[in-house]
């Protein structure tokens, strides 16, 4: 038995075919070669066109085939991780109605803030474990205020991941997990938070049918089964954000288990039994992909946003007949702490460590005598 996972992420979507039995992957791709555009229509924002996602989704299965190591018939199930926080706007014929405002994106720090203060902050800390902040809810709320014709087009929100699992079985579903990762979630009640649909005065028909992680999503549509030779009907049979999925591979499910991953961000994610919070909501707390009612399993995450894009820029300052394989080379030859110089990676949008200030990349202590391109790497 093969499943098939997909990984939707900001620089690229990656596909593994994985032995359900051996637990080997078979075969692995990606797509596109190179980074994924992030369209940046003025400073602080941050977008990407779903319908990308899915083109690059389509063409990682495709190269995985292609290594001719398996028969894509005997794929049953396929898996779904994808970038956190992002807003898809479908109609009520699940058609995209806009670009997706992505992870990144600083637009709603001032309207999450806001609710932040109005809602109460012990009201949004003991229930939501967040402040509103710039997470999905405070983006939706920036369409509800500046692209009213958008707004009141929408059917349904749907993170990254529920809009690929959209494409494959043209059904539409979300989870617990899902929803808190967008601060829709009130932990204390278990349910969609009333505050949030209250204050910004939100629909609560907006919301997918609620599902748990590891349940069927929707089966394989015929005509997707057709062009990705596979088989059709097979389910959709789990989604999650790419932090809590990332700690579910390295096998962290319980109390006082940590996970680390560098990606376009840099994330430590740590999982915990507590309803607790940071005052200052400068770490946050998710559900994790095994959390219920009953087994509470939150996921507390500290976030830096230009890790691997910090990696990018400096490719591309070299120009790209500089790999990443060379620019490491290059960065071997200087000894541990680059003689005094330093590099913040602050550089990709509002950094939530910070109270989501939006404090800019820096090197410091620059010594024109004696640092080179090589310490700058």
């Amino acid at each position: 038995m093969l499943l098939l996972g997909l990984d939707i992420g900001t620089s690229s979507i990656k596909a593994s075919v994985v032995d359900a039995e051996t637990q080997k992957v078979v075969a692995s791709a990606s797509y596109p070669e190179q980074e994924a555009e992030i369209l940046v229509p003025q400073l602080g924002r941050a977008e990407q066109d779903p319908e990308s996602w899915w083109e690059s989704a389509q063409q990682a299965i495709l190269k995985c085939h292609a290594t001719n190591k398996y028969d894509p018939k005997e794929i049953i199930s396929i898996g779904i991780a994808y970038q956190m926080h992002g807003l898809v706007l479908i109609d009520k014929n699940k058609k995209l109605l806009r670009n997706a405002i992505i992870w990144s994106d600083s637009r709603a720090v001032k309207i999450g803030e806001k609710a932040f203060y109005e809602i109460g902050e012990q009201r949004c800390l003991t229930h939501l474990l967040n402040s509103p902040g710039n997470f999905t809810a405070g983006k939706l709320a920036w369409v509800k205020a500046n692209e009213p014709e958008i707004y009141d087009q929408t059917d349904q929100i749907l993170l990254p991941g529920d809009f690929i699992a959209m494409k494959f079985t043209g059904e539409v579903t979300t989870s617990i997990p899902a929803l808190s990762e967008g601060i829709f979630w009130d932990f204390k009640e278990d349910e969609i938070s009333k505050d949030i649909l209250n204050y910004y005065d939100f629909d609560k028909g907006l919301f997918p049918d609620v599902k748990p992680v590891f349940t069927e999503h929707g089966g394989l549509k015929q005509d997707i089964a057709s062009r990705l030779s596979l088989k059709p009907n097979i389910p959709v049979a789990y989604k999650a954000g790419d932090q809590p999925n990332n700690a579910l591979a390295l096998n962290v499910l319980n109390p006082g288990e940590v996970a680390a991953n560098a990606g376009t961000s840099g994330v430590i994610y740590g999982v915990k039994d507590q309803l607790s919070y940071d005052n200052k909501s400068r770490i946050n707390n998710f559900a994790h992909v095994n959390y219920s009612a009953e087994n509470k399993r939150i996921g507390t995450l500290l976030n830096i946003n230009g890790t691997g894009i910090f990696n990018k820029w400096m490719r591309e300052l070299l120009g790209e007949k500089v790999s990443y394989k060379a620019m490491n080379a290059m960065a071997k030859k200087i000894p541990p702490g680059a003689e005094g110089l330093s590099a913040l990676p602050f550089g990709n949008g509002a950094e939530r460590m910070f109270e989501n200030k939006i404090l800019g990349g820096h090197f410091l202590n620059l010594d024109f005598n004696i640092h080179s391109k090589s310490h700058l790497l």
